[in-house]
């Protein structure tokens, strides 16, 4: 009886195997043609071991609430390699002169960067010519002005992050939602959409906290990956789809909370 079972098994490990075989050949071929190489593209020797180099690019298209929280959220980080880049868009620019106050009182001043901001052209056209300034090896945190990081230690973890993995390319993370304070619904199970090649929905591309190197950016736009929607040019989702279907394995999805998004 026991030998009938230990064949009954091993004759459906052997049927299983195949099958396993033939439903991750697309998995490990995508994970394989990856180049190797790419990251010395935006990453100089120097930066690859180091404390990573941050810079957070504000912006909104909304109306803004209370754009304080957002800049002391920054300002109290306990990780300080970073510098603040803002997009003057036409419903931040009645707050400019309160944030550059709030930047002055904690004596960082020298961390501010405006970039003016061209309301006639598209959304993605003014994130390109803005990105283009960055360092290669910058890493840019997204973070729209009506929302603000979850505690002091977000961009310490983005720094333990980056510097184990150099395999890491972007990172996205879970959120909560304000007033309600209710965990936002972010898959972070990309394995079979990637092995089946179904990339429209990637949840980098559409979440809040998105992170990833300048040099990325700009390397997929040299490479013409990334082109304007003319139905939808202020789709910044659709934009950013290229670059985390590129990108795909060398995605990170932290599961703690690092922001707070506000849905007043």
């Amino acid at each position: 009886m026991k030998g009938s079972i230990q064949k009954t098994f091993a004759f459906i490990l052997l049927l299983l195997i195949p099958i396993f075989i033939a439903s991750n050949f697309f998995f490990f071929r995508a994970k394989k043609d990856l180049p190797s190489s790419f990251s010395s593209d935006f990453m100089s020797d120097d930066t690859l071991f180091n404390e990573k180099r941050f810079a957070f690019l504000l912006f909104s298209n909304d109306c803004l609430k209370n754009p304080d929280q957002n800049i002391s959220s920054i300002l109290e980080q306990t990780y300080d390699n970073y510098r603040i880049v803002l997009m003057e868009t036409k419903n931040i620019l009645p707050y400019v002169d309160s944030i550059k106050q709030a930047i002055a009182k904690a004596n960082k001043s020298h961390l501010l960067t405006i970039k003016s901001f061209d309301e006639e052209k598209p959304t993605v056209a003014c994130f390109q010519q803005i990105l283009d300034s960055f360092y290669d090896f910058e890493i840019v945190i997204q973070l729209d002005c009506n929302d603000w990081l979850a505690n002091n230690e977000v961009v310490a973890k983005l720094n333990y992050i980056y510097t184990s993995n150099q395999e890491t390319w972007l990172t996205y993370s879970q959120y909560l939602e304000y007033p309600s304070y209710q965990k936002g619904i972010i898959d972070p199970y990309m394995k079979k959409m990637l092995r089946n090649r179904k990339t429209k929905n990637f949840p980098w591309a559409s979440s809040y906290l998105k992170t990833y190197y300048a040099g990325l950016f700009k390397h997929i736009k040299k490479t013409a990956h990334l082109k304007n929607t003319p139905h939808e040019p202020d789709r910044l989702d659709l934009y950013f789809l290229p670059v985390a279907q590129y990108s795909r394995y060398h995605t990170y999805f932290i599961e703690e909370v690092l922001y707070i998004h506000n849905t007043n």
